[in-house]
């Protein structure tokens, strides 16, 4: 049965710096997945199509005023065959991610590939499903994401970064509006995806309240996916270098994506990048700590170190994760979409 939290008991859990505390709180979280979502640990084969983006968010390594960096945009043609690589590889889903643009022929371009790849992958796959879809363009108009909802597109990821207004507008440009990036969330659950949202766990500014706050805010918004990770800094970036908060943002990571498991049972979360960049062991512990889903980075080498987020980004081979989860006591969710048991609960409350 699902366990009402208070804001006393998460703040204290948060602010405890005893391991043992971590310990209880990991090996808690991981029962509840297993009671929850079960044992499997789906993959979404990630595809950073474009590091263009003309935004400039204070902590983002493609940020449109990095000139630092080559950008970069995959042809249609190439991220097709990308897709139909990994379907014959067994991934059922795809996470295709890129810098944001608003740019009607850009978002076309979206549309047109996204349409391809599922006719293609339904054609070659034996169950006639073909490739799920997730996205992760940023901002968009509502008309613009259900154009891509009807090319095939289901989960949408659009992080909140920051759930209070304030802390948000200490990591955008003033022209980035808190108030926009909730009307996107609406919209996204208004037109039928998974939305998913999430954090940086230890930007400069955030304190222990704004953790607190942040998970609150997941499930006032009954989110369907979380994808959250530590922050790194990014030399190129204007927040490189700013007084970041006293907790250490591993160990909090890992609190917060076990809180979230406790206080959303059937979501699924996504062990990030970012925790394995950190981390030796970033993979297995974010496992434990409740994350179900895990997205190998299928980008073409010569791009994937122009998609830098954030600084000294990890890659593991895709096999050698896929071994690591086996490993690790979690089954390979090969072959199956792996879509958030909460949306299909949340889409039944609604019949």
């Amino acid at each position: 049965m699902q366990k009402s939290w208070s804001k006393q008991e998460i703040t204290g859990i948060l602010s405890c710096r005893d391991p043992h505390l971590l310990d209880e709180l990991l090996e808690a979280a991981d029962r509840c997945r297993r009671d929850s979502v079960g044992t499997n640990v789906y993959l979404r084969g990630l595809i950073e199509f474009s590091n263009e983006c003309r935004r400039n968010c204070y902590y983002c390594g493609i940020r449109k005023g990095n000139r630092s960096i080559s950008r970069y945009r995959l042809a249609a043609g190439e991220i097709v065959s990308l897709a139909m690589s990994a379907l014959d590889a067994g991934y059922s889903s795809l996470a295709l991610q890129s810098g944001e643009s608003d740019d009607p022929r850009e978002i076309n371009e979206v549309v047109q590939f996204v349409q391809a790849i599922k006719t293609q992958s339904q054609a070659r796959d034996n169950t006639g499903n073909g490739l799920g879809i997730t996205l992760s363009i940023g901002e968009l108009t509502y008309d613009q994401y259900k154009k891509l909802w009807e090319a095939g597109a289901h989960r949408y990821l659009l992080r909140i970064e920051a759930s209070d207004p304030r802390l948000f507008s200490q990591i955008h440009p003033p022209g980035q509006s808190y108030k926009k990036r909730l009307q996107c969330l609406n919209d996204l659950k208004t037109i039928g995806y998974q939305v998913g949202t999430g954090i940086m766990v230890g930007l400069p500014g955030q304190s222990v309240n704004n953790l607190v706050r942040d998970l609150q805010f997941f499930v006032d918004k009954d989110i369907d996916m979380l994808g959250m990770g530590p922050y790194i800094p990014h030399p190129n970036t204007p927040l490189y270098k700013k007084q970041v908060p006293d907790f250490e943002p591993f160990s909090m990571t890992l609190k917060i994506i076990a809180l979230a498991r406790l206080m959303m049972p059937d979501i699924n979360i996504v062990c990030s990048t970012a925790l394995q960049t950190l981390n030796p062991q970033g993979l297995e512990l974010g496992l434990k700590a409740g994350a179900n889903v895990v997205m190998p980075v299928l980008t073409p080498e010569d791009n994937r170190g122009d998609y830098t987020l954030y600084d000294n980004k990890n890659y593991t081979r895709p096999q050698e994760l896929i071994e690591r989860i086996k490993e690790s006591g979690y089954t390979v969710g090969l072959w199956t979409w792996g879509d958030s048991r909460h949306y299909a609960v949340r889409n039944a409350q609604l019949e």
